[in-house]
């Protein structure tokens, strides 16, 4: 098995235990359908030059949406800190997963690298990933993004698209002031050099 489907599998495996020990395993009246296999098609894009200030989490499957959002505020008050200009939407850069947890990098793109770099152990600037990557929309609540990265790994092996074992969020809603049932995301498989 791939490492690619293992993380997907993991992801999925996740999101299905937690959506039936959160009571989510209803969809909601005013959501709309999960996507259909014909309904997720990628793009291939490219990843632009970008300079990022990051901060490293860690953080279990259960508190995965708390987490994400309460990085983001951590990095914004970084870059508030270091007085760096946020220039772009926040990004999730996953890392690693677990059966029970998974590490991810909470990013801002900035203008330019601060004078002076940080310090805080866990915090770090440095260049965003480039290159192709295959880029997919979700529209939707968090906790049912389970079945779209399923869709995803099953549309990457259908067409032998040769991606990285990486995926990246890009929130284009800010979860810090979004519902976690309203978000939307960009998400985008990077392809091997």
């Amino acid at each position: 098995m791939s490492p690619l489907r293992l993380i997907f599998g993991l992801l999925t495996a996740f999101f299905l235990a937690f959506a039936a020990t959160a009571g989510w395993a209803q969809p909601a009246k005013d959501q709309p359908a999960a996507a259909t296999a014909d309904e997720v098609a990628g793009e291939e894009v490219e990843l632009p030059e970008r300079t990022l200030l990051m901060r490293a989490t860690r953080t279990s499957w259960e508190e995965a949406w708390a987490s994400i959002v309460e990085a983001f505020k951590a990095v914004r008050a970084d870059a508030a800190k270091l007085g760096v200009k946020v220039n772009g939407n926040p990004l999730v850069i996953y890392r690693s997963t677990a059966d029970d947890s998974f590490e991810f990098d909470a990013a801002l793109p900035i203008e330019a690298a601060p004078a002076t770099p940080p310090t805080e152990e866990g915090l770090r600037v440095g260049p965003a990933r480039t290159g192709k990557a295959i880029k997919f929309v979700y529209r939707g609540a968090f906790d049912a993004m389970d079945s779209t990265y399923e869709l995803i790994s099953n549309y990457i092996d259908s067409k032998k698209i040769n991606a990285e074992d990486l995926s990246i969020e890009e929130y284009i809603t800010d979860p810090a002031t979004t519902k976690p049932s309203e978000i939307t995301i960009n998400i985008y498989m990077p392809l091997k050099k």
